[in-house]
């Protein structure tokens, strides 16, 4: 993960090791677990034996004090028998169950409650923003309208007029210059150290200042290149972060954990009811919650045994060790009616054999190996792939493997929807299952209502691909390319649309590709002035490369006005990086679409049938014909995530005349095009009839897009949906789900809130993400019943050679 919340002391001690002036006091503060020996803490720390003291679990618990786990103003002794009495036992917090394992001890600092002050930096995407509040303290409420702000350039440094005037009014002015110092340094440490956000509350300001209260997230991607700047390096064997309360990992969690720390692929494991009927292994952020969400709304919360999600690019034997580890978790419990095994993939062909999208094949030994165990517990399994695929191979294998296995294997492509998977599997009636009674309601409630900053950077994003397009794809390997020319071939471009490719590494000057019935050569090229000077009429960049060569090769691309449009089919790029691209590529007027988060490149991507695809957007050939693609429709879609898209096609394709033009903005926490910019860009477009917005858990992105349709800037109809409203399912929160967006942080980010503001601002909001097929189908049949869309008559495609 690209953000990490660290523990209280470490951050404190990380503070205070640069705010060092006279106006702070020095740290001091200890951790506690079950492991700690008293006898040699007191010896190391001599101030516990002979101050008053405070002690707190240190377990990322929100308001600790109103839940009574705060101790104030005790002795050793107290606080020793205090934390005896807690460690290890099981406390409820806001209905999540939990025990407290790990405490703080700090000095009490006696003070009025006048004293306590509120400070916050954190990043925006074209500055930083330092909130301060007169009150601080457990109590302050609604700090967002309360606190002064100041918003400070990336490429500027805090001014010490602007924090007087800005921020500090109302402190009293014996107190004035030791803020003023105060502020000033932390914003330098907030920027030397990497840091996203940074928060003290309360700030205890009497005499000295005192850090009572911390909390910060690093940008640990910034961070480790800082230190391989200076030749060090960040031991990842080493890392541990603590986890929320409530969330002791289980061997198999802890291993998935490793997975996911310490390679290129992601992983995300984590059981929720080892009686659950439902255990999924799924590649893709977004895509994997839509058959979590199904799971909720048609058996029930209880019957989701686990989240299981993978994606990015793991090294040989991770993904069936994931599985495994799915396996064990699932094989320890019976219940009654079986269990089902969901493995799909969103992004390509499951089974195939072809690729990093390839989820079955790599599954199969593990299956295999599992046989009896699988049949003990009367698992079966389901398999699904996001894209169609006529590849006999495959299916020839899932049957073979079954015959093997000796229990049923389901296979699905994309027309099938979660419930349609769980009503053949558990041989279910879907009109004899009741609503589940949780269903729109998440804990918590919409403690402010989202409003935005005037209008933002909303600018509609222009048209950015034709049927001239011509681009250079940087890094992309052959299969990819080969897909990107099928589309061109396809949809009856004359030219391709990829006038060159772009790799450090290569030897050749040129690569050979299948066009049609033909073989093309593509110009290959090692650095992007060289293609620049032999190819002028290109304006686009697509990059598929490493973060740190893809940082590069896009702030040097931002320095031709030649490249109009880059396209980061890129993740692990730092949230600095990211931000710096973006403000560089606003100042040059260059559109940037991404990039992807940590370990989810794919999440980018986009298709205009026959003007240009990029990333794998609407998969390989026998999608493009299947769902239609190799001619335009009247529906424009735009969604965070690549996989979900993909089946978010496939319906459009079925239900309305099909694709105008499909965008993935990617899931970084810092992108470049917005939906908001994409759908006023559609709202302006008179080819596009109907908006498809696909949401998801986490940020603000559709918030931005609801308050534009309530501005009255988007009145085209809009049939949208956001998935992860099984959030409710998980009782610890936030919960990270897939990318690094997919966390909900306030009840404004959930996906239950966003599709009832989609639905007050007047979109097209079905009940489920398996209905919206049908919403499609009742918008786009009274649009032709108006005369807005007129059906085209269909048009056959040219033809590819059989074998593929």
């Amino acid at each position: 993960m690209a953000n990490k919340r660290l523990g209280e002391v470490f951050a404190k001690h990380a503070l205070s090791r640069h705010l060092k002036c006279d106006h702070v006091a020095p740290v001091r503060c200890v951790s506690v677990d079950g492991n700690t020996d008293w006898a040699e803490l007191e010896k190391e720390n001599q101030w516990l034996a002979s101050e008053s003291l405070v002690a707190k679990p240190d377990q990322l618990i929100k308001r600790r004090a109103k839940q009574g786990l705060v101790l104030l103003n005790k002795d050793l002794n107290d606080v020793k028998g205090w934390i005896a009495d807690k460690l290890g036992k099981e406390v409820e917090v806001e209905g999540v169950k939990g025990r407290l394992n790990k405490f703080i001890v700090e000095p009490y600092v006696p003070h009025d409650p006048k004293d306590e002050y509120y400070i916050c930096v954190y990043t925006a995407r074209e500055n930083d923003v330092i909130m301060f509040h007169r009150e601080g303290g457990v109590d302050v409420g609604n700090i967002d309208e309360k606190a002064n702000k100041l918003s400070v350039n990336l490429d500027a440094d805090v001014n010490k007029e602007d924090i007087k005037d800005k921020l500090l009014k109302g402190v009293p002015s014996e107190k004035e210059e030791m803020l003023l110092t105060f502020i000033e340094l932390l914003y330098k440490v907030f920027r030397s150290e990497c840091l996203t956000y940074l928060e003290l509350n309360p700030l205890v300001v009497t005499n000295k200042i005192y850090l009572v209260d911390t909390a910060l997230v690093l940008d640990v991607l910034a961070f480790a290149g800082k230190l391989q700047a200076s030749g060090k390096s960040i031991d990842k064997s080493k890392l541990s972060f603590t986890t929320p309360f409530g969330r002791d990992l289980l061997p198999e969690e802890a291993r998935a954990a490793k997975l996911d720390q310490q390679g290129p692929g992601e992983f995300k494991l984590t059981l929720l009811n080892p009686k659950g009927r439902v255990w999924m292994m799924a590649g893709g952020g977004a895509s994997s919650l839509f058959m979590c969400d199904a799971v909720c709304d048609m058996l029930g919360e209880e019957q989701l045994a686990n989240y299981g999600q993978f994606s990015g690019k793991p090294v040989a034997g991770e993904r069936g060790e994931f599985a495994k580890l799915i396996i064990d978790l699932m094989t320890k419990e019976k219940v009654e009616g079986g269990k089902m095994f969901y493995i799909a993939s969103t992004v390509g062909p499951v089974g195939s054999g072809k690729g990093s999208s390839d989820v079955f094949t790599a599954v199969v030994d593990v299956l295999k190996e599992n046989k009896d165990r699988l049949k003990e517990y009367d698992v079966k399994i389901a398999v699904q792939q996001g894209v169609v695929s006529k590849d006999t191979e495959r299916k020839e294998a899932i049957l073979k493997l079954e015959k093997f296995l000796g229990i049923p294997i389901y296979a699905y492509g994309p027309e099938k929807t979660g419930k349609d998977i769980l009503s053949e599997v558990f041989k279910i009636d879907p009109a004899t299952v009741s609503k589940r009674t949780s269903k729109n309601v998440e804990n918590g409630h919409l403690d402010k209502e989202y409003s935005a900053d005037g209008q933002k950077d909303w600018k509609p994003v222009k048209t950015l691909f034709t049927k001239d397009t011509k681009a250079f794809l940087a890094g992309v390997p052959p299969p990819v390319v080969q897909d990107s020319l099928d589309v061109d071939f396809l949809g009856s471009r004359t030219t391709p649309s990829v006038a060159a490719l772009i790799h450090p590494d290569s030897e050749e000057s040129e690569s050979k590709f299948r066009w049609g019935e033909g073989v093309i050569s593509i110009p290959t090229y090692k650095r992007i002035d060289e293609a620049l000077k032999n190819h002028s009429d290109v304006d686009v960049l697509a990059l598929f490369a490493p973060p740190p060569l893809a940082f590069k090769a896009t702030m040097f691309a931002l320095k031709h006005p030649q490249i109009k449009t880059i396209i980061l089919n890129v993740g692990g790029l730092s949230d600095l990086q990211s931000r710096q691209v973006l403000s560089l590529a606003k100042q040059k007027d260059v559109t940037i679409i991404g990039p992807g988060s940590l370990k989810h490149p794919m999440q980018v991507g986009g298709i205009k049938p026959g003007c240009f695809q990029f990333g794998r957007m609407g998969g390989n050939a026998d999608n493009v014909l299947a769902c239609k693609l190799y001619r335009q429709g009247s529906v424009a879609l735009v969604s965070r995530t690549g996989g979900l898209s993909n089946m978010v096609i496939h319906a459009v394709n079925h239900h309305t005349d099909g694709i105008y033009e499909a965008i993935a903005i990617g899931g970084g926490s810092y992108t470049g095009t917005s939906m908001v910019g994409h759908v006023l860009g559609y709202q302006d477009n008179p080819d596009v009839k109907l908006i498809v917005v696909i949401g998801e858990i986490g940020t603000t992105e559709e918030q931005d897009v609801v308050m534009a349709m309530k501005k009255g800037l988007i009145t085209k109809p809009v049939v949208a949906y956001c998935v992860g409203t099984c959030a409710s399912a998980f009782k610890q929160q936030p919960v990270q789900f897939g990318h690094g967006g997919l966390t909900a942080v306030g009840a404004v980010e959930t996906a239950t809130v966003k599709n009832k503001a989609f639905k007050d601002a007047g979109a097209i909001v079905p009940d489920c993400y398996d209905d919206i097929g049908k919403s499609l189908s009742a918008v786009y049949q009274e649009l032709v019943r108006k005369g807005t869309i007129v059906p085209k008559p269909e048009a056959s495609p040219p033809s590819l050679p059989a074998k593929q």
